[in-house]
């Protein structure tokens, strides 16, 4: 995930912190997505994970034999990434880094930003949505989930949504790339010192389709 200069640490970094054998990861199993796009990935396909938390998406696709690059600002997060690369024995290439200042030096088949963008102000994920698609290439992915307005977030949320996303506002920007998953939803979430709430999704599985 993201810091935006907040005042409190975010309840998902004691979950990060969570890294004895057996510990799931603190947003629970891969996105269901990923099932499908290893098998239309190249063998050795390069994947950038941006904002990866604990590394839920980027250990299943290491697992099955991506060459992936997994980015998150949090210590916390990287650390228990690498240590479930070491006790699964894959390779992850796992980098402490904020996503807003990430400096892209090649193209990847996939990359992801899943559950995050909107934790960083518009003008930040505008320009960074941009250097994803650019990013890509052709014939590669993005898969994007974004919370958005039409909800407002629980008070224990609000300070690090900082960026929602206005419903459908996603889609837009691939609106000139073929459309594998467009999809909004409602997801019930329960986490600790906070009551059951709802958070309104907008989810995209795209591909860059060039010429």
């Amino acid at each position: 995930m993201v810091g935006n200069g907040m005042n409190k640490k975010p309840f998902w970094e004691d979950a990060y912190k969570a890294q004895g054998p057996g510990n799931t990861f603190a947003a629970g199993k891969p996105s269901l997505e990923f099932y499908e796009l290893i098998t239309q990935l190249r063998k050795g396909a390069r994947v950038l994970d941006l904002g990866c938390g604990d590394g839920r998406n980027a250990m299943f696709l290491a697992e099955h034999g991506f060459d992936v690059t997994a980015v998150d600002i949090s210590e916390n997060a990287i650390d228990k990434v690498r240590v479930l690369a070491t006790q699964k024995g894959v390779e992850v290439n796992a980098q402490v880094q904020d996503m807003r200042e990430y400096m892209f030096t090649c193209f990847y088949d996939l990359i992801i930003s899943h559950g995050n963008l909107h934790l960083i102000e518009r003008e930040d994920w505008t320009s960074l949505i941009e250097k994803i698609k650019n990013n890509t290439i052709s014939g590669g992915y993005n898969v994007i989930a974004v919370f958005t307005d039409s909800i407002p977030p629980p008070a224990d949320l609000a300070e690090f949504t900082v960026g929602l996303f206005k419903e459908a506002e996603l889609f837009e920007f691939y609106a000139d790339w073929k459309i594998i998953l467009q999809k909004s939803y409602v997801l019930e979430d329960e986490h600790p010192g906070s009551p059951k709430h709802r958070h309104p999704i907008n989810k995209i599985v795209a591909q860059r389709i060039d010429g």
